[in-house]
């Protein structure tokens, strides 16, 4: 090699250790990095958004705020760590094949939604809309005021003597005797029935279907046959009848708005994957549908 062709290689040798060197020397260096105003961090390109470290600040006690610029220096590292997580789970394909991890994003799309619909005031003219479209779900139904005449039986499962009480029980409301006078002839029952009016299926709970069945054949005043039940005689007599009857709006104004922001979510949701299911390409396999066979 001629000395001229030695000196070259000499000098590129010692270029190439400089910038080896540089790169070390920078790799290990903090370059200032500017941030757009709104940013509190950013992880490998991910921004953290400023208001969500003062919303979570400001969620702390007093005597945590009191050292702000410690918690804010808490808060940051622990979301910094957070979107190394995700991001950790992004790459790793975890999204793809864990059930949870799927699962909770889901959930947090939902929740997405309903946050953005809840956030959204409901017009007067879209509440009257809704109740309109939607008033006999808000129909109450028919109630019963009742009072239970038990003649239990002194020689059960004979029930004959308790049946001849409960007749001449149902003969005097037919008469005009007062139901009250008649109270002392019964027997008490083994659990205390409702007091006020309750709806036809809450009185089945405690007298049963078949002699519930009677009351709306009934007007106050008036009495069930008599039916065994438990060791003796029942005979149901109708102290007070409320019809079926469909409130107006303003006295079931809280629940009807509930009742149409979630129907409003309901919505969003079906158009949003009705917009996804548009625009994405979906092929399903011919027998994806077929009943498998074990």
């Amino acid at each position: 090699m001629s000395p001229r062709a030695r000196r070259a290689w000499l000098i590129f040798g010692a270029l190439a250790g400089c910038v080896v060197s540089a790169i070390q020397i920078l790799h290990g260096a903090r370059i200032p990095v500017g941030f757009l105003p709104g940013v509190a961090a950013r992880v490998n390109g991910r921004e953290i958004d400023a208001a969500s470290v003062d919303r979570t600040v400001a969620g702390f006690d007093a005597r945590l705020r009191k050292a702000e610029p410690a918690a804010r220096r808490r808060v940051v590292s622990r979301m910094i760590d957070e979107e190394l997580l995700v991001q950790h789970a992004l790459d790793s394909g975890a999204v793809e094949t864990d059930p949870e991890v799927r699962a909770a994003l889901v959930r947090a799309a939902i929740t997405r939604i309903n946050s953005e619909i809840s956030s959204q005031s409901v017009t007067e003219s879209e509440l009257d809309g809704y109740y309109e479209s939607h008033r006999t779900a808000y129909v109450s139904p028919t109630s019963y005021q009742v009072t239970a005449l038990y003649f239990e039986s002194r020689f059960f499962p004979d029930v004959r003597e308790s049946r001849r009480r409960a007749d001449s029980a149902l003969a005097g409301v037919r008469a005009g005797q007062a139901v009250e006078s008649l109270l002392s002839t019964t027997d008490v029952l083994p659990f205390e029935p409702p007091r006020q009016a309750a709806t036809a299926r809450t009185l089945a709970n405690y007298f049963g279907s078949p002699l519930i069945d009677d009351l709306d054949r009934l007007r106050a005043g008036e009495v069930t046959e008599p039916t065994a039940f438990g060791r003796g005689v029942l005979v149901l007599y109708l102290n007070r009848r409320v019809e079926r009857a469909v409130p107006n709006l303003q006295s079931i104004h809280d629940l009807v708005q509930a009742d149409a922001v979630r129907d409003k979510q309901e919505t969003a949701l079906e158009d949003l994957l009705a917009s996804l299911r548009q625009s994405a390409r979906i092929d399903i396999a011919p027998d994806s549908h077929a009943v498998s066979k074990n």
